[in-house]
């Protein structure tokens, strides 16, 4: 019998060292399960934050496009008003002043032939 017991000690040694590594066996898994978890979250918080990014940038251009469009818009009637204001001007002195005006666009017209003759 004594060779018996320390036969019966190993075994039960390696019962509870095999019990003990199917323990430390079933945490890993539970760990790299978890971990497995945690990077799809990240991953999930990190498209999240990039779709919010592009969705303020675009906001930010198109807002950008309505400023400098309005912008463009404004000065653009600027320069119909202020041409149409010349035009009324020049319409005044033309009539207050018919005879000079002829002149005037007769020696601008035979300046500028002078200038561009070939």
């Amino acid at each position: 019998m004594p060779s018996d017991l320390p036969q019966n000690d190993v075994e039960a040694k390696l019962r509870k060292t095999q019990a003990d590594a199917e323990v430390a066996g079933s945490d890993l898994e539970q760990q790299v399960s978890r971990l497995r978890e945690d990077v799809a979250g990240v991953a999930d918080a990190l498209k999240a934050l990039a779709s919010e990014r592009a969705e303020d940038a675009r906001s930010q251009a198109y807002a950008l496009r309505d400023e400098v469009r309005e912008r463009g818009e404004r000065y653009v009637r600027q320069a119909q008003d202020a041409a149409s204001e010349l035009e009324a001007q020049l319409s005044e002195r033309i009539r207050a002043e018919p005879i000079k005006s002829v002149l005037i666009a007769a020696a601008s017209g035979y300046l500028y032939a002078r200038l561009f003759r070939r």
